[in-house]
């Protein structure tokens, strides 16, 4: 018998929420803990985290499919390469072939406590621009800090088979956890529970050996112990590197490509993402989210906020598109309304009626039969979705596209007091109880991560054109829009892609243009990360990624032009104005 097991160090790029279901009289939502009150991330958390990356890696080192991806229900088990490893998905007491996992996954348990904070949230209206106040969407939930380390712990079971690609596997699925690709706990495409594993070491003894036995025995837990092979990782690569097959098939959900956009967002003046919480212990009205409550402790731009922004922004655009064409359809208003309501690429996702302005894609859904909605809860609702709730997520659809909280760039931070009253219409005054006073920052930066899996090159497109307005200081981040608050700019950008594969790369048709750039950047721009070949922007190959994005754009235009709404809306909010505001002026 042999003792064989993994450990690392996680280290939280970003705060963290793994919720308990319980609330207190401080928040709605508390953060797991063991029964001695320890802060803990559960083993199901971290085992459920890595099958998940796992099980889209694993199509690529063979050519078997694991039933969570088909989605093809069967009674058989599955065994591919990541249940037995994980244990398999379709567990029957009745059938042999089904196992249970080899790899023993523990909770990472902190025995120390960190400085706990609160973090509010708040749905957005996407006419006003305010708080979604009809709504009343609104919440708040505890995170662990940025910075915080767990230990990580990993027991390999000795019955594991001895199939030679199932540590490549796990040690290409620990490798993205290490590059920094991995996520973990509650909205995690919200900015939380970005990590950084590190310190990974291989531990294993032979308990056959009686000499080993009795070191085993007398030293104490053998995950203690740093003398590890603190190359294993890098060996497993190696060999997983050379398994890596072409994709077989473009409809499997499998792990093709990635796209990480980092750029240092830098505002031009006054800058608040409020915090409720940080706002009672300061006696100010309003004052700025901080990474703890601890002094000294630096301010941070939540991934919520600017994601919402983002998406605000992306639905604007492409409604746009939409108008053009609905304008161009007809010759009057109603014409070209209900040409509009066919077509509508994004959805307002607050509203909870079907008959409200651009009505929400999860209150379409609802009306549907509740036998067809079970099968959206199991395989997904892609088809019934509108473009937005695609990329950016919605009840039914989990998120590619992750947008990290982004932490202050600096040593220094300014801050400036602000004043501020109401004007009452009728005398032009002051109006009585309407002053508030505000904290808020001077011209902060922040640096941003933006991480997409297995782009698409429409949506590569659509974030092109989000981002520019963004730097031409379109999109407003935070509190006081209207009072001129939160306008940036972006600074210091940098783009990598990560491929499996030449034919990996995100492209949109094949042309012979866009066919010769991503050849040229694949033969000049590689490197690695992980199992992962990468492909890094470079000023001197501006010209070939200047084509590659302005494929994308068209895609996106594209795309946008042949989509039709699954349902049809009932209203909108964008035509009522035509014959004022016409789409096209002749």
């Amino acid at each position: 018998m042999r003792f064989r097991a993994i450990t690392a160090k996680l280290t939280l790029r970003t705060a963290l929420h793994v919720g308990s279901g319980k609330a207190s009289d401080a928040t709605d939502d508390l953060v797991r803990r063991d029964v001695r009150g320890r802060l803990l991330i559960p083993g199901t958390a971290i085992a459920g985290a890595l099958r998940s990356i796992a099980t889209r890696l694993a199509p690529r080192f063979d050519n078997k499919v694991c039933q969570a991806l088909n989605g093809t229900p069967s009674n058989d088990a599955c065994q591919c390469l990541v249940c037995q490893l994980f244990g398999d998905v379709n567990p029957r007491e009745d059938n042999d072939e089904a196992v249970a996992a080899r790899l023993l996954v523990y909770d990472a348990v902190l025995d120390t406590s960190p400085s706990l904070a609160i973090r509010d949230g708040v749905g957005i209206d996407r006419v006003t621009g305010a708080a979604a106040r009809r709504e009343r969407i609104k919440f708040d939930y505890e995170v662990v800090p940025a910075g915080t380390g767990f230990k990580l712990r990993l027991e390999i079971d000795p019955k594991l088979p001895a199939d030679q690609r199932l540590l490549p596997l796990l040690a290409a699925t620990l490798a993205e956890w290490e590059q920094g690709r991995g996520a973990i706990g509650g909205r995690v495409n919200r900015g939380l529970g970005a990590l950084q594993l590190s310190d990974v070491q291989w531990i294993e003894r032979d308990l056959n050996d009686p000499d080993a036995l009795i070191s085993f025995l007398h030293d104490g837990p053998p995950w203690e112990t740093t003398d590890g092979n603190r190359g294993w990782l890098n060996e497993q690569l190696k060999i997983a590197r050379g398994l890596i097959k072409p994709v077989r098939s473009d409809n499997l959900p499998v792990a093709r490509s990635w796209v990480l956009a980092e750029f240092v967002l830098a505002a031009t003046g006054p800058f608040l993402i409020n915090d409720p919480a940080q706002s009672g212990r300061s006696g100010f009205d309003h004052a700025p989210l901080l990474e703890t409550y601890a002094t000294g402790a630096k301010p941070v731009l939540p991934g919520s906020s600017l994601r919402g922004a983002l998406r605000s922004q992306a639905e604007r655009i492409a409604r746009t598109l939409a108008t053009f064409r609905a304008w161009d359809s007809g010759n009057d208003k109603a014409s070209r309304k209900q040409k509009f309501l066919d077509i509508c690429p994004a959805c307002n996702p607050l509203t909870a009626k079907t008959t409200d302005p651009v009505a929400s894609c999860n209150s379409l859904i609802k009306t549907l039969p509740k036998d067809e909605r079970s099968e959206f809860e199991r395989f997904g609702a892609e088809d019934k979705l509108c473009l937005a709730c695609r990329l950016f997520g919605s009840p039914w659809n989990g998120s590619r596209l992750r947008v990290e909280d982004a932490p202050f760039v600096g040593e220094q931070v300014k801050t400036k007091v602000l004043d501020f009253l109401a004007i009452d219409r009728f005398t032009g005054g002051g109006r009585d109880t309407a002053k508030f006073d505000a904290v808020v920052l001077w011209q902060p930066k922040f640096r941003v991560r933006l991480f997409l899996e297995n782009p698409e090159p429409w949506e590569l497109g659509w974030l092109a054109l989000v981002l520019r307005d963004l730097h031409d200081g379109l999109i407003t981040v935070g509190f006081g829009a209207a009072k001129g608050f939160g306008e940036c700019r972006i600074e210091n950008g940098s783009l990598t892609f990560g491929i499996l594969h030449d034919s990996d790369v995100p492209l949109p048709a094949q042309d012979e243009r866009l066919v010769a750039a991503s050849q040229h950047l694949l033969q000049t721009q590689r490197g690695e990360s992980g199992v992962y070949r990468t492909i890094a922007y470079d000023p001197a190959a501006k010209e070939d990624w200047l084509e590659l994005a302005e494929g994308w754009v068209k895609a996106f235009d594209s795309h946008v032009r042949g989509f039709r709404h699954a349902f049809g809306l009932q209203e909108d909010s964008y035509f009522d104005l035509s014959d004022l505001y016409p789409a096209r002026v002749p």
